[in-house]
């Protein structure tokens, strides 16, 4: 770039002295998830979730959980998503963490270790004997540690933040049961307590409570994984409810796309029109997301692109038993575009495809926002299907309900088949200045960025492998106000793939 980078800023991110002040210390705890998971060992009933996406907790603090799932054991022929725990420590001093493999069947398996200051570790999800899924409860000693789950399969690489606290609910936009497509539910319970658990669905069918998904037991300290197609054969899309009578468990979802069969019908062709037609997904992909485990009144993206062989489309659900007006509006890098109006009905699925909008200009990357009018909470999704000359691959986005000044991407990755992007958005009315670092362990990041200047209600993309080979470390984002950051990859070369995700806002 042509302005000078800026050093390091080590100060930011320097480990304070543990206090007494009993204030300072529940705070770490709510954020880090400790209270969390010990008042669930009592067995009393949970109120919602503390908050509405992951928040690392501060430094400072004396440990801290998360919670992860939707991989697939790298040793079974299911295949399509591999998985690692990526754990990342923003801090100046080690941290000791426990990792502990939990899988659909089978023998669990913990591994221990130290993530040095200011660096990274990942750690593959495989258990003796394999298992068809998996998932993990990662506990750390301390504070300032991000945790990310990632599939990396045959389709590419998918990941984002795991969580930091269950919920009796959890929330999915989107997914579909085609010829060629499916979605799994990972359902993780890591208290001491059995959940029960309803599953209810939006489909293009209707609004639909398939008797083998209600009053699932989800086993204290385990996971159980449910295959949507067993009960929705053929839906075009689903939008997911997973709601708990008894406990509190963390809902994450898998949704994977294999190659169409020569000749096959494909969705969105007029063939497809056709009645009796079983029409496949055109694009190849696997995507792992976790769920909200709250709807919303406002969801942020910090990225918006549609061009020829980008096909990108955004979902709104609405759970509650009644009517949203919600308004989405797009900020252009280029031009100004009109809000869109929309009026989403008691337990409906509305969605909004950018190619067919005459004022979303094809070429020119926004951003978007969208608000609840009327107050009633939402939960809203980005979907991206890329099938260009030199990339393909799909990919799916919560969009974001927390700005912050510092950021941490623990699984920010690029490398010769794949370009790494942060997206940084600034929902403000003033300019932000930010800094991105990489972290791992030497005063030498193979990623520096200092002096990136984000205008009032605008978005910046930085390039992270600009003039590298390959990245694999954590990013540090640190802003002079409050911004959302985005990481997203991008194949190239030919090379499969597309993963979207926002970081993990750190704790002052």
């Amino acid at each position: 770039m042509s302005e000078p980078r800026a050093p390091r800023a080590h100060h930011t991110g320097r480990a304070v002295a543990r206090t007494p002040i009993l204030a300072v210390v529940v705070a770490a705890l709510v954020a880090g998830g400790l209270i969390d998971r010990v008042s669930a060992s009592s067995g009393a009933s949970s109120g919602p979730a503390g908050q509405p996406v992951p928040v690392a907790a501060p430094i400072g603090a004396m440990s801290s959980s998360w919670f992860c799932a939707g991989a697939t054991d790298v040793r079974k022929t299911l295949g399509d998503a591999p998985g690692a725990v990526i754990v990342a420590n923003s801090g100046l001093a080690p941290v000791p963490v426990v990792v502990s493999l939990i899988p659909s069947q089978g023998a669990s398996r913990k591994i221990a270790m130290t993530v040095p200051a200011e660096s990274g570790r990942v750690i593959d999800e495989a258990v003796p004997g394999g298992t068809p899924w998996i998932g993990a409860i990662v506990d750390v000693d301390g504070g300032g540690v991000v945790v990310e789950q990632a599939i990396i399969g045959r389709y590419g690489r998918s990941a984002t933040p795991c969580a930091t606290s269950g919920s009796q609910d959890w929330y999915f936009a989107s997914g579909a049961t085609l010829v060629n497509a499916g979605v799994e539910l990972s359902l993780l319970n890591p208290y001491p307590v059995d959940s029960v658990v309803d599953l209810s669905f939006t489909t293009d069918q209707g609004q639909e409570s398939p008797q083998g998904f209600q009053g699932l037991v989800v086993p204290a300290g385990g996971m159980l994984n449910v295959n949507l197609g067993d009960h929705l054969r053929r839906r075009q899309w689903i939008a997911t409810t997973v709601a708990a009578r008894t406990g509190r468990i963390v809902a994450w979802k898998t949704d994977w796309v294999h190659p169409p069969q020569t000749g096959a019908v494909i969705e969105g062709t007029k063939a497809a029109e056709n009645p009796l037609a079983d029409p496949a997904a055109p694009v190849p992909g696997s995507t792992v997301t976790l769920g909200a485990s709250s709807a919303g009144t406002s969801w942020t993206w910090a990225d918006g692109l549609t061009e020829t062989g980008f096909s990108e489309s955004y979902v709104v659900y609405n759970p509650s038993p009644v009517p949203a007006e919600v308004r989405l509006a797009l900020t252009l890098d280029q031009g100004v575009a009109e809000p869109f109006p929309l009026s989403v009905g008691p337990g409906q699925v509305t969605t909004i495809t950018s190619g067919a909008e005459a004022r979303i200009p094809a070429g020119v990357r926004h951003s978007a926002v969208l608000t609840s009018v009327n107050g009633v909470p939402v939960v809203a999704e980005r979907l991206l299907t890329v099938d260009a000359p030199h990339e393909s691959g799909v990919a799916e986005l919560l969009g974001g309900r927390m700005a912050a000044s510092r950021w941490l991407l623990a699984g920010a990755h690029a490398d010769r088949t794949h370009q790494g992007v942060v997206v940084l958005y600034n929902p403000g009315d003033a300019p932000v200045s930010v800094a991105i670092n990489g972290l791992n362990g030497s005063s030498a990041p193979l990623v520096s960025v200092g002096r990136v200047i984000v205008p009032a209600g605008r978005r910046v993309s930085v390039l992270i492998n600009r003039g590298t080979q390959v990245v694999a470390e954590p990013l540090l984002v640190d802003a002079s106000g409050q911004v959302y950051a985005e990481q997203d990859l991008y194949g190239a070369n030919g090379a499969t793939g597309v993963s979207l995700s926002f970081g993990v806002p750190l704790t002052p």
